[in-house]
């Protein structure tokens, strides 16, 4: 990797750099897209939110061409349906656009025809697509095992917790014209906010016993270089805020502002688990 000497695999705990520097970054942004995009979907399916569920289509568009993007070759990219059986970036593909097939017809279902059999069989379909695309990216990284702070079976329901935050955070923002809309959307949200942290809280806690390398990373996040974006716009910006803001007022204003602090620190906590990730040492150091 750019900037590593070769030694240092030996002796020391290194950082990846290829899913996080230079356009490694697109997969910070694919990860936030996927989830947000599933989240959204499923809580406007709740919500009975056509504008919701249509936003929630765009973005998977948005992560499957962000992915694409991050691709070196990217005309081989029909190559990443071929193995399934194997692969969570292709099983990812496959469900992302699985999705945007039955999304699409329920859409266009529920705008022009509205009601009837064929309307609620997609939205099962979609809705189920819609989880599948919001877990996705937390197998993807889990399914790493040489980075030991993202091999943990908690990433993918902490990834899903955050797809639903962001969900619920961007309805409300849309939603500010449809007052009962954006109050029950605010109230569901006060509570998941809890959850989402409460679920972040015993991910990092649980790194910190899993692995010297799974603590280096999680102690690189809370109190080492990373930290000076995980606390103030993770923890502060996207969860403390929001949950002081939401609890304290009902306005629009407070809805919307709220919202973007959600949805920059859902982004935002991608950015610190990537940056995070370590190789262990090829070398024992203890």
């Amino acid at each position: 990797m750019i900037g590593t000497k070769p030694y240092e695999f030996m002796i020391k705990y290194t950082p990846q750099r290829d899913w996080i520097e230079g356009h490694g970054i697109l997969i910070a942004f694919a990860l936030f897209f996927g989830g947000i995009a599933g989240g959204l979907y499923l809580v406007s399916l709740y919500f009975d939110s056509l504008l919701g569920m249509f936003i929630a289509w765009l973005l998977a568009m948005v992560t499957g061409l962000t992915d694409m993007a991050h691709l070196t070759k990217r005309a081989r990219f029909w190559r990443m349906l071929l193995k399934p059986k194997t692969s969570w970036i292709s099983r990812g593909f496959i469900v992302i656009w699985l999705f945007l097939g039955a999304a699409a017809i329920q859409l266009a279902i529920s705008f022009w025809a509205d009601g009837g059999a064929a309307e609620t069989f997609f939205k099962v379909v979609g809705g189920i697509g819609a989880f599948g695309v919001a877990v996705y990216s937390g197998f993807v990284v889990g399914y790493v095992g040489a980075i030991k702070l993202w091999n943990s079976a908690i990433i993918p329901i902490l990834f899903v917790v955050a797809g639903v935050t962001g969900g619920l955070a961007l309805l409300m923002v849309v939603s500010v014209g449809e007052t009962f809309l954006s109050w029950d959307v605010a109230i569901a949200l006060r509570w998941v906010l809890i959850a989402y942290a409460v679920c972040m809280a015993i991910y990092l806690w649980v790194a910190t016993y899993e692995s010297t390398a799974a603590r280096d990373a999680a102690m690189r996040i809370l109190r080492g270089n990373i930290a000076s974006v995980f606390w103030p716009l993770v923890v502060l910006l996207g969860i403390i805020v929001p949950i002081i803001m939401l609890f304290a007022s009902d306005s629009t204003a407070v809805f919307v502002i709220s919202g973007i602090f959600i949805i920059i620190g859902g982004v935002a906590l991608r950015y610190c688990i990537l940056k995070a990730g370590v190789y262990s040492p090829l070398v024992p150091t203890e």
